[in-house]
């Protein structure tokens, strides 16, 4: 499946709050932790133990070679390097963003935790899953945990040794229940795993106990290699992954990985729109009359009212204003207004606020100033609708860029938003991880509002992860 499909799949899950996360070690090497082969070599070289694929068997050599090394050495050394005073990577805090109740992982580090907000449970040893409650998120550790406060210490053993992997289930029985109750239950994303690593053993088994339980539900991304004979081998795993129910999305590089996060993040979101723009100035620098951008937004709001599930929010600009009043007025007349779904956000200003000449929608003051404000909302939206402006709007549409969020510019309406569709004539960007259709593109700028309205309509479907 490709990297769209994938994030369409996993994001339908989450929002009906049946989606979970699997991380695996892949996470923790972006961060500067070791890799399995990098972990033991030390030990390894002292031990004179050979190098082998199954580095759980390696361990066990070495936890079994007490003169050299033994079992309390292997866990001190794997203490030391792996509880390291470092920062979650941008990967793990936008995992941390998505908003599911349970992020499993077979990782010793504490990056995912510290990632999340206080209010996470973290089970770290089969005791706590008797603690797991309904309210808040949870991360299970499943493999052992370190502390690197005030320690560092084990909070709980790791599981390194094929003797641990062989014995889980009856170490760890509670663990070992819930994960197959949820491999059953809920949709699974495994994200952060190879087939080098030894944790992928979890999941093929899983998907081979219960292949016919889940049909097709379960999702993971991999890296495909490069070797001719190590390409070979990696079709043969995917095939049976896919077989045994877990589709597979694979990648050239792990730089890919953070944009099918971020892009998870986006398709997690509340279906929320943020409206940028003002009537802006003319060619020639000429202040425009804000009537000259009310047909565009009338035409919007019209098209808006189809699709009556989306959230609405601006700062109160001329647009936005524009906009979220005739979607009220809309919304008002056929009996289902919701005033929380039109919001209007104010920020830090000198003047008094604003006189509003309609009462609708909800309005929020707040002591933060323009792009602290538009940051924050744009962190929550999942696209960015832009109708004339100036150099407020172009700055708006640069911040939404830069947060990955989709810009629909309805480009008949002049000023900032004609400058960046001009921009894209030639190639149209992306929005919702699928290119944006040249003729809905071409048609954001026809003169005529009604039919650049509708165009802005379809591509704002897309920029919102929404099929048509």
């Amino acid at each position: 499946m490709d990297q769209y499909d994938l994030v369409d799949a996993f994001g339908e899950a989450v929002s009906v709050g049946n989606g979970a996360l699997f991380i695996g070690a892949g996470l923790s090497v972006a961060a500067g932790l070791p890799t399995w082969s990098q972990l033991l070599k030390p030990l390894q070289d002292r031990a004179e133990v050979p190098n082998h694929h199954d580095y759980p068997l390696v361990a066990e050599y070495l936890a079994n070679d007490k003169k050299n090394v033994g079992t309390e050495a292997l866990r001190e050394h794997i203490l030391e390097v792996i509880a390291q005073k470092i920062e979650p990577t941008d990967g793990h805090k936008l995992l941390a963003h998505i908003p599911v109740k349970e992020i499993w992982t077979t990782n010793y580090d504490e990056l995912i935790e510290n990632a999340c907000d206080e209010n996470t449970f973290v089970a770290k040893t089969d005791d706590d899953i008797r603690k797991i409650g309904t309210l808040n998120r949870t991360i299970v550790k499943m493999h052992g945990s370190v502390s690197a406060e005030p320690g560092p210490e084990w909070a709980e053993l790791p599981v390194i040794t094929r003797s641990d992997y062989e014995q889980y289930e009856f170490r760890r029985p509670r663990t070992w229940a819930l994960l197959r109750a949820a491999y059953l239950s809920k949709t699974f994303l495994f994200l952060g795993f190879s087939f080098t690593d030894p944790n992928i053993d979890i999941l093929l088994r899983l998907a081979r106990q219960h292949a016919t339980s889940v049909t097709d539900r379960h999702l993971t991304v991999l890296k495909r290699p490069t070797g001719a004979d190590e390409l070979i081998l990696h079709c043969l795993r995917v095939k049976d992954l896919e077989s045994s129910g877990v589709k597979v999305c694979e990648i050239d590089d792990f730089d890919e990985l953070q944009d099918i996060v971020q892009a998870l993040v986006r398709r997690t979101r509340p279906m929320r729109l943020f409206v940028a723009g003002s009537a802006g100035v003319d060619s020639s620098g000429t202040p425009r009359s804000e009537d000259e951008i009310l047909p565009w937004c009338e035409h919007v709001a019209s098209q808006l009212a189809e699709r009556g599930e989306w959230e609405i929010t601006s700062l109160g600009g001329p647009s936005g204003w524009n906009v979220t009043c005739q979607l009220a007025r809309i919304y008002i007349s056929e009996q289902r207004y919701s005033p929380e779904k039109l919001t209007f956000y104010f920020r830090r200003k000198q003047e008094p606020p604003p006189h509003m000449n309609e009462r609708v929608g909800t309005s929020v003051y707040t002591d933060l100033d323009r792009e602290q404000l538009v940051g924050i909302l744009l962190d929550d939206c999942r696209a960015l609708l832009a109708i004339g402006g100036g150099d407020r709007t172009k700055e708006e549409i640069n911040w939404a860029r830069g947060r990955g969020v989709g810009v629909v510019p309805l480009a008949g309406s002049g000023g900032a938003a004609r400058e960046y569709w001009e921009a894209h004539a030639d190639r149209p960007p992306e929005l919702g991880g699928r290119v944006a259709s040249e003729v809905d593109w071409r048609n954001l700028g026809d003169p005529q509002p009604m039919i650049a309205a509708r165009a802005a309509a379809r591509l704002l479907e897309q920029a919102m992860y929404r099929k048509g």
